[in-house]
């Protein structure tokens, strides 16, 4: 090789190697690779595209780049990015700037913009962490537009619907008054038609009256018969008068006939005597009868029969089976206090329109028996004391009895009211109760 080649490859060589010295200390001025740098942290839950190596910017001007960034160990966590930023501009990083991740344009690459804090803040110290604001994403953005666009169209398309019902409607109503008017029309002609023939009706007979036509108009204009008529009014006061006669006579005769030797004081004391002795009859009647009842051969026949007095029963002989024989069983439904009574603005309990239809279907069952059968309103209620109880349970019997009077039309002297207290044998819901029974005996 001759020298000129050897000093030409030398040149080259030399040169090469300068530029790769330039290109070499380009590279790390931009890494900061030869500049004083501090390094500072910030989390986010989200990194939004950002990659290591990124620019950090502070306060817009271009600091340092993004070191490196720490995945998350579990979903609740977040991304700590470690960021290097040049040491001149640390005097404008303090406790309360915030790092955020931003796009470089509108699709460009992503940096982190880091605000600068306020002079009352101490400076952030060397690897300490600042605060972070979440990125924002045009894809959210997007989405959300998407979702209200959806909603918009949906909400457009109910409206259509509402206003095209609403349009439908005002047009049927439209109609409707078109043909109310027009029948009002009619009916209002038909009436002005009546009014005018019942006014020129009226004046004809004004005008017969006045012309001495017809009867009014002849007992008005006629001079005979208004004598007449006044002849007769006075035979009518002579008439009068001669029954007052008759009256005071017939009233002076029967004072005589009430007086102490009259034949009516015989009448009298005769009749009240025949009164007396019917009275005692019946009265021996009746007694014979009760004893008839309790006696040890026809107290089974009335039993059967059904020949009790229902307000003679106590409550502990209707607990015991006073009702009850071999030959009529109580049929027993149940019905709880919350279906059947409500409250009133004063206090006390009336039947509920729930109530009537349930003792109505009760009764619908019971109505197949004969009228004759006892039924029962047996009352509970639930009270602290047992006269509260008492009084409660009656007085739910007396609506309930008066109710199923005054719809069926049964007999009073078959239906009863017993108050039971809180104490049910046989209830749905233990031995207690809080509501009303109806009790029918009929036969097996």
């Amino acid at each position: 090789m001759g020298p000129s080649r050897l000093a030409a490859v030398g040149v080259f060589l030399i040169a090469g190697v300068l530029l790769f010295g330039v290109g070499l200390f380009l590279i790390g001025d931009r890494r900061m690779l030869f500049s004083d740098t501090v390094r500072v942290h910030a989390e986010f839950a989200t990194i939004a595209g950002l990659e290591n190596g990124a620019v950090v910017r502070v306060a817009g001007m271009t600091a340092g780049e993004v070191e490196q960034i720490q995945v998350p160990p579990g979903p609740a966590d977040r991304f700590r990015v470690r960021m290097r930023v040049r040491s001149e501009l640390r005097p404008l990083l303090r406790t309360d700037s915030v790092a955020s991740i931003q796009n470089d344009g509108l699709v460009g690459n992503k940096f982190v913009q880091v605000e600068p804090g306020t002079p009352d803040a101490p400076p952030v110290e060397d690897g300490g962490t600042i605060a972070s604001r979440e990125p924002f994403d045009i894809t959210n953005l997007l989405e959300k537009m998407s979702d209200t666009v959806d909603t918009v169209n949906a909400t457009i398309t109910v409206l259509k619907s509402d206003i095209e019902e609403a349009l439908e409607a005002v047009t049927v109503t439209a109609q409707s008054a078109r043909e109310l008017i027009t029948d009002i029309g009619q009916d209002a002609r038909e009436v002005v038609s009546s009014t005018e023939q019942v006014a020129s009706d009226l004046e004809e007979i004004v005008s017969g009256i006045r012309s001495g036509r017809g009867s009014v108009g002849k007992l008005l204009t006629d001079d005979a018969l208004y004598e007449r008529a006044r002849g007769i009014a006075t035979e009518a006061e002579q008439t009068v008068a001669n029954l007052r006669r008759a009256s005071d006579e017939a009233r002076a005769a029967l004072a005589d006939l009430r007086g102490e030797n009259g034949a009516v004081q015989g009448l009298t004391g005769t009749l009240a005597q025949t009164l007396a002795y019917a009275r005692d009859a019946m009265a021996d009647l009746a007694e014979n009868t009760e004893a008839l009842k309790r006696s040890f051969f026809f107290r089974g026949y009335f039993n059967r029969r059904g020949y009790f007095d229902l307000d003679d029963v106590s409550v502990e002989d209707y607990r015991k089976g006073a009702l009850e024989s071999a030959d009529r069983r109580p049929l027993r439904i149940w019905i709880g206090a919350e279906f059947l009574f409500e409250r009133t603005d004063e206090g006390t309990e009336r039947l509920t329109a729930d109530g009537r239809s349930r003792i109505d279907s009760v009764m619908s069952q019971f109505l197949k028996y004969p009228r004759t059968s006892p039924l029962i309103i047996e009352g509970y209620a639930d009270g602290t004391t047992a006269d509260q109880r008492f009084l409660a349970s009656r007085r739910r019997g007396r609506l309930v009895r008066d109710y199923v009077l005054a719809r069926f039309e049964l007999s009073p002297e078959v239906v009863a009211v017993m108050p039971m207290g809180r104490e049910a044998t046989g209830a749905p819901r233990g031995d207690g109760w809080d509501g009303v029974a109806l009790a029918l005996f009929v036969g097996p």
